[in-house]
């Protein structure tokens, strides 16, 4: 019955701990955050350009529509505008087997928006050009910055009250009433607005780049770069405590060297690259001193092992017989006292090292620079996997699929180097030593240690190829930071030992 109730108020302890874990990957999206990426995805399907071009548009062959009350440009209209909003309608139509909205409706759909955008840039119609709306290649113009408000309502007053959807449907019941559509089945019917919906919020949920500690434009969206709201420590806490104890500040510091490289003249994406080595370093800096005393006892087991294989050499039937190995058990357990090491100490490290890993891995997904540029053709917060698997740009040398497969291949060789390092540089300390006599029970405990020891290789190298190159980058520079401290740890320790004169010496029989 104890047994039964240990294992479930284990299984309780673990559910709670991934509960609390889970917050360390919340989004740090707001719903402006959202609003903008729908827009970048769903822009509309008017093409804005100067007056003064409408003759040669429709000489190309152009459907060139005017708005009203805009003298000083015209709308190219054509489904193809939006690529992804056109997926939609492709797939309503041919899988769902939906009426679909005409092109009539949408583009009074856009112009009901003009109206909205130009309203909150504080402009008159006669003041909007073609320049003012689409931007000048450097500034972004007044549909980027404000046309979030085609999807959502903003509360000044509380936020929490923000409703994404809430304008959208506002401008949907307009264009039904306005008298400027000819026929109602012109209009998106229920189902489809249902599945419309549906998709862009999925596909926007699959977004979670938005830990920016300054506004501006970051992340590719459908080939967009999107406006990102600033975020506070308050706002962390908010999404989760984890989140405001480590991620937010983890996320701050990839955010503010990123901004002061970039600032001193360092490449962008090289940047992002810089801000990552160092926040590694500082991070398992910070993990080394806060698990000095158990990674020191661990290395100090490691040099007892010539003692436990002696004393596992006078109790060979331990597996079998219960005196055996309950002497065995005393004769160890003393054995670590004397050296004051607790076994379950490697247990205590993972303990620290696993929710770490998680708030950083939540805080280089969620943060707004890495999904901006790229480091040989990698966009950092892509993951390695889905850059590898895009066969169709591998012919392409700056589509950064060879650049996610090198990174792959040295990620995944640092960490068979790291986790392996200690049995090579034990097994080598016990070579003589194994010559005293096997242990049946020592053999299956060593076999199940290797095989727990490949399932955890195989773990991590199945999540590297899954998670985002960012991480990627970070589990490398991290492995090849525990094959150095393992490399000091062990010439350190074989130095006490000689000068100890501790070191064992076995006669051959």
């Amino acid at each position: 019955m104890k047994k039964r109730v240990k294992l479930g108020l284990g299984a309780i302890a673990l559910l709670g701990s991934a509960m609390v874990l889970t917050g360390c990957t919340n989004s740090f999206c707001s719903k402006e955050d959202k609003a903008h990426i729908l827009y970048a995805f769903d822009f509309g399907v008017s093409e804005y350009h100067d007056v003064s071009e409408e003759a040669a548009l429709k000489e190309a062959g152009k459907n060139v529509q005017h708005i009203e009350g805009y003298d000083s440009i015209v709308a190219v209209v054509d489904f193809k505008y939006s690529n992804y909003l056109g997926q939609i309608l492709a797939n309503a139509k041919l899988k769902q087997n939906m009426n679909i909205p005409t092109l009539s409706y949408y583009f009074q759909f856009d112009n009901e928006v003009l109206d909205i955008v130009t309203n909150a840039a504080g402009l008159e119609k006669s003041q909007v050009t073609a320049t003012v709306l689409n931007g000048d290649g450097t500034n972004h113009g007044i549909l980027d910055e404000h046309g979030d408000l085609k999807f959502y309502v903003k509360n000044t007053e509380n936020k929490k009250e923000d409703k994404l959807w809430v304008r959208w449907s506002e401008i949907d019941n307009r264009v039904r009433t306005n008298g400027k559509i000819a026929d109602i089945n012109e209009c998106p019917t229920s189902d489809f607005i249902i599945f419309y919906q549906n998709t862009m919020t999925s596909a926007i949920n699959s977004y979670r780049s938005c830990l920016s500690v300054k506004a501006g434009y970051y992340g590719h969206y459908n080939g967009k770069s999107v406006k990102i709201t600033s975020k506070n420590w308050g706002y962390a806490w908010g999404v989760g405590p984890l989140s405001g104890l480590l991620v937010f500040p983890i996320g701050w510091g990839i955010d503010s060297m990123t901004t002061g490289m970039l600032n001193g003249g360092v490449p962008h994406g090289w940047a992002q690259l810089f801000a990552i080595l160092f926040i590694t370093l500082i991070v398992r800096a910070l993990m080394l001193l806060a698990t000095f005393k158990q990674t020191n006892a661990s290395q100090r087991m490691q040099a007892l092992q010539p003692e436990i294989a002696k004393i596992q050499a006078k109790y060979p039937n331990s597996n079998t017989n219960n005196y055996e190995k309950q002497k065995l058990a005393e004769e160890t357990a003393r054995l670590y006292k004397k050296n004051k090491i607790n076994p379950l100490g490697a247990i205590l490290v993972m303990f620290i090292q696993f929710p770490i890993f998680i708030c950083v891995w939540g805080a280089m997904q969620g943060s707004a620079w890495l999904s901006s540029d790229a480091v040989l053709g990698l966009n950092l917060s892509a993951s390695i996997g889905s850059t590898i698997t895009t066969w169709k740009n591998w012919s392409n040398p700056a589509s950064g699929c060879w650049t996610a497969l090198v990174l792959f291949l040295l990620m995944s060789g640092a960490q068979v180097v790291s986790m392996l390092l200690p049995q090579w540089l034990n097994k080598k300390k016990m070579k003589n030593v194994a010559k005293l006599g096997k242990n049946p029970a020592q053999k299956q405990n060593n076999n199940r240690m290797k095989w727990f020891t490949y399932i955890m290789l195989a773990m991590i190298i199945f999540m590297g190829f899954s998670l985002a190159s960012a991480m990627g980058v970070y589990w490398l520079v991290g492995a090849l930071i525990s094959i150095v401290q393992t490399l000091i740890t062990h010439a350190i320790t074989e130095r006490k030992e000689k000068n100890k004169g501790v070191k064992v010496k076995v006669k051959k029989k």
